[in-house]
């Protein structure tokens, strides 16, 4: 007969114990971080093949959180272009209000319209080198530099100032209706950038440096644009040298450079100031459209990122659900290991004060 010998040393024992115990520590640890975090302590182990599917919502959610982040510098930007075409237009009326009053002959504040007219330009001149987070708003794809050159001051690429490229065709003002005719034509082709006479004195060689209309070839630039998601692009560049900006500063220069409360001759007088208004008219109507389709991309942006916003909501659930621990499954798990070691340590300590000498005594 075989007999087979199940004791166990109190080596052994202690062995068992020990390791028992260490289990079960590191089992706490894991359940207690879990607890703190809200997450598996160990997610590949805990998904095993759907830890796949995690990694990828997570990368999911981080690009629409990106799209989230751009949008909104995108807003803050469209409020700024706003604001700024706002502000021009308000300075435009002004003068045009002033100008209707002496239309057809100086009225009170005739004398002033130089003046005022003047001070617009700067006005204009400084909302359309209106930066954003280092970016000039309308100097196109080219946003590192202001595209607009102050009224007096000389473009170092050109050699001319705005001033002195409308003074140069004015001079002391126009004597007759037919030398004003021809001055209000050459004033015309400089702001169309198209004064064959003399080409560095072209709107877009004097008075502005941003990306041009046009590119080599006679085609239109690209515009600056966004991506509102990975779906959707924007085009929303507004440039300062969009055809209502340059009808607001060929009106307005005009006025400046001419006192037309000087001006004695009744036909002179009116041919320029009717020029004048018709010009700061349409830069009124046409900054309106530029404001209106302002406030069309606002509404886009608006929309494009509630709607990533939404589907953030649904890719964090489905990440969550995936990732998070259920906190009283949790607090239960650590309750139990809490108690199983106890437990252990209660059996480890007894078995310690175990001894041949204790069993003699």
């Amino acid at each position: 007969m075989t007999l087979f010998n199940s004791r166990v040393s109190s080596y052994q024992m202690n062995y068992f114990m020990r390791a028992n115990v260490n289990s079960a520590t590191v089992k706490l640890q894991e359940a207690t971080k879990e607890l703190g975090t809200g997450r598996h302590a160990n997610l590949f182990k805990e998904l095993g093949p759907r830890s796949a599917s995690a990694l990828q919502m997570r990368v999911t959610e981080t690009t629409t959180q990106s799209f989230v982040t751009a949008n909104n510098v995108l807003a803050s930007k469209l409020e700024t272009t706003l604001a700024a075409t706002n502000s021009i237009r308000e300075t435009v009326s002004s003068v045009l209000e002033l100008s209707l009053l002496n239309l057809t002959r100086p009225n009170t504040g005739a004398e002033a319209l130089q003046a005022e007219a003047r001070a617009a330009i700067e006005s204009v001149v400084g909302s359309l080198n209106q930066s954003f987070n280092g970016d000039m708003i309308f100097a196109g794809i080219a946003s590192r530099y202001a595209p607009m050159t102050r009224w007096e001051d000389v473009n170092p690429d050109t050699g001319f100032s705005p001033e002195g490229v409308i003074n140069s065709i004015v001079g002391a003002g126009p004597p007759d209706a037919a030398t004003a005719g021809t001055m209000i034509a050459d004033i015309q082709a400089v702001f169309d950038s198209s004064y064959a006479a003399n080409p560095n004195m072209n709107y877009e060689a004097t008075f502005y440096g941003g990306t041009p209309l046009l590119d080599g070839g006679g085609n239109p630039n690209a515009r600056v644009t966004a991506r509102l998601d990975s779906d959707q692009e924007l085009d929303y560049g507004v440039q300062a040298n969009d055809p209502a900006f340059r009808e607001a500063l060929r009106g307005l220069a005009m006025l400046a450079s001419v006192d037309v409360s000087q001006v004695s001759d009744e036909a002179t007088y009116q041919a320029w100031m009717q020029e004048a208004v018709d010009s700061l008219a349409a830069a009124s109507e046409g900054i309106l459209k530029i404001t209106t389709d302002v406030g069309f991309q606002q509404e886009v942006v608006e929309t494009a990122t509630q709607r990533l916003e939404d589907v953030s909501i649904i890719q964090r659930l489905q990440v969550a659900r995936l990732e998070n621990v259920d906190a009283y499954e949790v607090s239960a798990q650590i309750a139990s290991l809490e108690a199983q070691l106890q437990a252990s340590y209660s059996v480890t300590a007894r078995l310690g004060q175990l001894s041949i000498l204790n069993y003699m005594r």
